[in-house]
């Protein structure tokens, strides 16, 4: 009897270990379950520029680099800022390359969007007439630009530079960029204000830089997030700023000939100016000067864009600073 129950002990012991084990192989299993799908839940949606500040994203989705922080990034890409502004204040991006200007015009409809970074855009001003050889040379002549957007903030913080106004300049409204350096080219207007690539575009077919951003020190390309997602959603954009960097310490890494192929199918660059470009130097995403974005919103109320109270607490994001 003794020797029964010693046996039946035995398999009690045996079964309730082989129990636990399973049980503790199900714990295992089901919390690498649940961090899997804490990462699958990581999802964002952004649009793009077809512009240089963009390059680091589309590298940044070309390597697989948002995958690898567990991120679904929902990338569109738009070839106007105006069909940008539209995707944006619908509702169907929590973010997007984005400027002052534009950001001034959200604020301005009550849709809560904050900078997070500064990205690295530029604006040049570009000539045919070689009677024009600086900014000051502009008075009384033409220039080609759409309104109240950033070339048209940049332009008159540029003539400024020289004690010109924009009402001192001729002014062509003229909203689609390849269309301006054609005019410019073809004598139609004097001038006009591009970013890259039609800045190198425009060099490469004989027009003249007459200044840019850079030189001026005028910073208004920034990334922004809608408050809504950089509440409820913080983490996938942590992911996305870790996958930005990747993308820029890609960039910075590597020679051109590395992803020439992105320059040219997303923002637009052709093998005809390849010789000719020349790239800024990316850094990992930091939030912009407050000086600039006082600057531009106070420029944006003097324009009656923006009518509101400006406060810097609201317009921009600690996301980057904390």
């Amino acid at each position: 009897m003794k020797k029964k129950l010693g046996w039946i002990s035995l398999i009690s012991v045996m079964a309730i270990g082989l129990l636990a084990s399973c049980g503790t192989k199900e714990n295992t299993n089901q919390k690498q379950t649940d961090e899997s799908a804490k990462k699958e839940l990581l999802t964002l949606s952004f649009g793009a520029m077809p512009a240089v500040d963009s390059l680091p994203v589309y590298i940044a989705e070309k390597e697989g680099y948002f995958k690898d922080e567990g991120l679904n990034l929902a990338l569109s890409s738009f070839k106007s800022p105006k069909d940008r502004d539209a995707a944006l204040t619908s509702g169907h991006l929590d973010g997007a390359n984005t400027d002052l200007i534009a950001l001034s015009t959200y604020r301005q409809g009550d849709m809560d969007v904050k900078v997070v970074s500064q990205s690295i855009g530029t604006f040049s001003v570009l000539t045919g007439n070689d009677s024009i050889n600086t900014i000051n040379d502009l008075k009384g002549k033409k220039v080609g630009y759409a309104k109240n957007q950033a070339p048209y903030y940049f332009l008159d913080e540029a003539l400024k530079t020289h004690d010109l106004s924009v009402n001192e300049v001729g002014f062509e409204e003229v909203p689609q960029i390849p269309v301006r350096v054609e005019l410019t080219l073809n004598h139609k207007i004097d001038a006009t204000v591009v970013p890259e690539p039609f800045r190198t575009i425009g060099l490469s077919q004989g027009l003249k830089e007459l200044t840019n951003s850079n030189e001026l020190g005028i910073q208004s390309t920034v990334f922004g997030f809608t408050n809504e997602s950089l509440t409820n959603n913080e983490e996938a954009i942590e992911a996305f700023y870790r996958a930005y960097n990747k993308g820029v310490d890609y960039v910075n890494n590597h020679d051109l000939d590395d992803y020439y192929d992105v320059l040219k199918e997303k923002i637009g660059f052709t093998d005809d100016i390849k010789k000719d470009v020349t790239l800024p130097k990316y850094v990992h995403a930091e939030q912009i000067d407050g000086k600039q974005v006082e600057k531009a919103f106070n420029w944006s109320k003097k324009e009656g864009i923006y009518k509101k109270k400006y406060n810097q607490t609201d317009v921009m994001s600690d996301l980057l600073v904390k």
